[in-house]
């Protein structure tokens, strides 16, 4: 093997003839060219030709191809078919399923966990959490009753739900069942006109529960103040590398809106240009749109909280959305310990549930959002051992 060597002496070259000079020159200006070509070429096909298969195609479930009368697996596994269709962080899925007779069980996929962004997997959970509230609800609609157990021991199974099917129960027709086909994330300016009162009891009422608060304000001073606190947010990590570099990562996978070339363009434009200013003056016009800003609180902070948290945040979208109703969640600012901590100042006074575990952002939208590619079902189901 030769190997040849592109050093050269400054001093040498400084006393060489301009003739020579421009050769030295204009040789190792070819080579910076072709070393780039190769690095950007580097980067590039591997990431077009390696992307994880993702597409629309999984948001074109029908409800009668539901399999009653195929065996047990087959129909809990159908039902997976709306369990993937939930909201993530960033869209990372982080999710994997096993069948087994009358049980799925819900893993954490670590392998979608954004370990900078969200280093207490605070979010991952929230997203394991909207996943098992989808399969409740879906479950229930097609007639069985449902038992959730949280972390039953195994590692990474975060719950076990149980499925048992009523003998004469039949599909009914439900509001947040239809809303899991339509359910979008809204990234666009909200209209001023308020949420009526009905509706927002409504919304509330959908998403009871006793260890999880959701706390709506259109007080203007109070979203003045959460505005600022996405904008520092946005100042502290998009002047991280390393939280530039992971986001850019799932840009290039094509599962955040552009696939194929402009995944890769999308990914380079993050980690190499400086995305702060287009990325505040954006935040900064939607929360200003914003007729209402929502907090979801727990009173503890761990894993379980999260989960719950998850439920209680997808039954809440579901049902806003079945009202016409969009909402997009926020989370810059509790990405940031000290931006994190100063959301509590939001609450109102003598509210129980300090820890602030959700930020989002509600009202009407003109425009539907657009959907998400995910990844096909098969890619998400662990294979029972023969």
């Amino acid at each position: 093997m030769q190997f040849y060597d592109f050093s050269f002496d400054i001093d040498e070259l400084s006393t060489k003839p301009n003739c020579v000079r421009k050769n030295y020159m204009g040789t190792s200006a070819k080579m910076v060219v072709i070393l780039c070509l190769f690095l950007f070429l580097g980067m590039v096909l591997p990431g077009i030709f390696f992307q994880p298969e993702a597409s629309l195609e999984v948001w074109n479930v029908q409800e009668s191809d539901y399999p009653s009368n195929s065996s047990s697996e087959e129909r809990l596994t159908y039902l997976l078919n709306y369990t993937i269709l939930a909201p993530s962080s960033y869209n990372s899925q982080p999710w994997k399923f096993n069948v087994s007779n009358d049980e799925i069980f819900v893993f954490a996929d670590e392998s979608g966990w954004l370990s900078v962004a969200d280093k207490d997997k605070r979010e991952m959970y929230i997203s394991l959490g909207c996943a098992i509230e989808n399969l409740v609800i879906a479950a229930e609609h097609f007639g069985y009753n449902c038992s959730v157990s949280y972390f039953p021991g195994e590692k990474d199974l975060v719950a076990a739900v149980s499925l048992k099917q009523q003998p004469e129960a039949g599909s009914s027709s439900s509001a947040l069942f239809d809303a899991i086909t339509s359910r979008r994330t809204s990234r666009q300016p909200f209209e001023s006109r308020v949420i009526s009162r009905q509706d927002l009891d409504a919304l509330n009422r959908s998403s009871s529960c006793s260890d999880v608060s959701i706390f709506l304000t259109e007080d203007p001073a109070a979203k003045e103040r959460f505005r600022d606190l996405v904008i520092q947010a946005d100042r502290v990590l998009y002047s991280d590398i390393n939280y530039k570099s992971e986001l850019g990562h799932w840009l290039s996978l094509g599962v955040m809106g552009p696939t194929g070339v402009g995944a890769k363009i999308a990914q380079m434009e993050m980690v190499f240009l400086d995305p702060v200013p287009e990325q505040i003056r954006r935040d900064a016009d939607l929360i200003n749109s914003t007729p209402y800003i929502g907090l979801i609180t727990t009173k503890k902070n761990d894993s379980l909280s999260a989960l719950k948290v998850g439920r209680a945040f997808e039954r809440f979208w579901l049902a806003a959305a079945a009202r016409g109703i969009s909402l997009q969640p926020i989370s810059q600012a509790l990405e940031v310990p000290e931006t994190k901590e100063e959301l509590t100042g939001l609450l109102s006074d003598g509210a129980e549930m300090r820890t602030v575990q959700q930020a989002f952002r509600l009202g009407y939208c003109e425009e539907e959002g657009e959907r998400s590619n995910r990844r096909p079902l098969v890619d998400a189901l662990e294979k029972n051992e023969k």
